[in-house]
């Protein structure tokens, strides 16, 4: 009975034996595995957080780099920027010619386009060349200044001239009107040097005194459509059986208004000539502001011969 119990216990401690060896050894295995893993990674580690640092590294560098480059290129552009001359800021293109250069383009040659000037700006007015060729109306024009030739009606060459001098301020502003048609309708080709530009394209006194004049003119010309408005014109017809008829209305001198008024002769101080106008009858002056008779007593007006002070339409 006793060997029995010791073969048992024998063969207990053996399966016991056996069933925790293989245990241990699962555990040893598994040491020794994430001991070498713990042994292969760490390179691996080392390895990336080496990268890392050389990553940061090279971007400092390269920052550094490209702020050193910033700075000398932006140097080097502010050292070689230079203060434009006078002579650097004249307009680019700028065509200048002197009067024998112009008169090439007086359009006797089919093969050059028609040249004119006026106050010393030229322009090609080639588009209209039939009305500018040699032996039509306009041919004063081409190829030469006439500037005077617009406004006095003086179309001979051999007569004509550029000088503006003595021409009123009425004439000097339709010189700028016709300066005007030109500059919507034409080409500018560039300046012409002589009385009204110098060799440099720059503005001489001439052409300033010519402005000045053309200032005036501007000045006058509020006043008279100030007066037009206070003296409106009159109505007027003519028929070989009648004569000539003058009439005032509501609208007569192209100023729409509240008041008719009557017909009076206008006489300008220092003109003979005078021009009919419709003036009021009622209320007070328009110069002096005063009275109620209107502009019945204005000396500057005039009655009609034959015709009443209240008539509205006189037969000339």
């Amino acid at each position: 009975m006793s060997k029995q119990r010791n073969s048992k216990s024998a063969k207990s401690n053996v399966g016991k034996l056996a069933s925790d060896q293989p245990q241990n050894c699962d555990h040893d295995q598994s040491a020794l595995r994430e001991g070498k893993d713990e042994t292969l990674s760490s390179p691996a580690t080392r390895a990336q957080e080496s990268f890392s640092v050389y990553y940061v590294s090279l971007s400092v560098v390269v920052v550094l780099v490209a702020g050193l480059l910033a700075f000398s290129v932006s140097h080097r552009f502010k050292n070689s920027v230079t203060v434009p001359t006078k002579a650097d800021t004249k307009p680019k293109g700028l065509v200048l010619l002197t009067e024998e250069e112009l008169s090439k383009h007086d359009g006797s040659d089919p093969n050059v386009p028609v040249y004119l000037s006026i106050l010393g700006r030229i322009y090609d007015v080639d588009k209209g060349r039939q009305h500018y060729e040699v032996g039509s109306g306009y041919n004063v024009f081409a190829g030469r200044d006439s500037t005077p030739s617009f406004v006095t009606g003086e179309f001979s060459r051999e007569k004509a001239t550029d000088d503006v001098k003595g021409l009123s301020p009425e004439e000097m502003l339709g010189v700028k009107e016709w300066l005007d048609f030109y500059r919507k309708d034409y080409i500018y080709v560039g300046k012409l040097i002589g009385r009204y530009y110098d060799s440099e394209g720059n503005p001489t006194e001439a052409l300033k005194e010519a402005k000045t004049v053309i200032k005036e003119g501007q000045k006058l010309k509020k006043l008279q459509e100030a007066q037009n408005k206070r003296y409106p014109g009159c109505n007027s017809k003519w028929n070989a059986e009648e004569g000539s008829t003058v009439w005032c209305s509501q609208n007569s001198g192209g100023i729409s208004r509240s008041w008719v008024g009557v017909p009076r002769k206008m006489f300008k101080p220092g003109k003979k000539d005078s021009k009919c106008v419709c003036i009021k009858t009622t209320g007070p002056s328009s110069d002096t502001g005063e009275g109620n008779d209107g502009d019945l007593n204005n000396p500057t007006m005039k009655q009609y011969v034959g015709c009443g002070k209240y008539d509205v339409s006189c037969k000339l």
